[in-house]
């Protein structure tokens, strides 16, 4: 693996962690009162457990850093689950019509992530074990 590709898949998957695992740690654990409904229980519980989720993937983007190398069939996962989060924003778009400004900023940052991390991952690796 060239030295370049590695620091260059190593610097977006660390900034793309890491920007995912402290807002989701912090939305985890941020206090939102939830009222007496059950309802609002049940959406509070909910999206806790989607920061949670977006944490999780954030803590797996940084340790695919450690040994990026080995870490192929990781970052081909990341970007698939990218790819699906721009196709869900893309349906969004299209049928609840157009969000502010950052909302396609993250929609254009997640569609080039998706593309990078699908069409340039580590190579694999073609050493055979005797």
């Amino acid at each position: 693996m060239q030295k370049r590709h590695k620091r260059l898949l190593v610097a977006l998957l660390m900034l793309f962690g890491l920007t995912l695992l402290v807002p989701g740690v912090i939305a985890m654990f941020h206090p939102e009162p939830a009222g007496l409904n059950g309802q609002l229980v049940d959406q509070a519980n909910q999206f806790r457990a989607l920061h949670g989720m977006m944490a999780g993937l954030g803590v797996m983007a940084c340790l695919a850093c450690y040994r990026i190398e080995r870490e192929r069939t990781l970052v081909i996962g990341i970007g698939l689950t990218l790819a699906l989060v721009a196709a869900a924003r893309v349906y969004s778009l299209v049928s609840e019509g157009l969000p502010d400004w950052s909302t396609l900023l993250y929609l254009t940052i997640e569609s080039i992530l998706a593309l990078i991390f699908l069409m340039y991952p580590p190579p694999a690796d073609n050493t055979r074990v005797s």
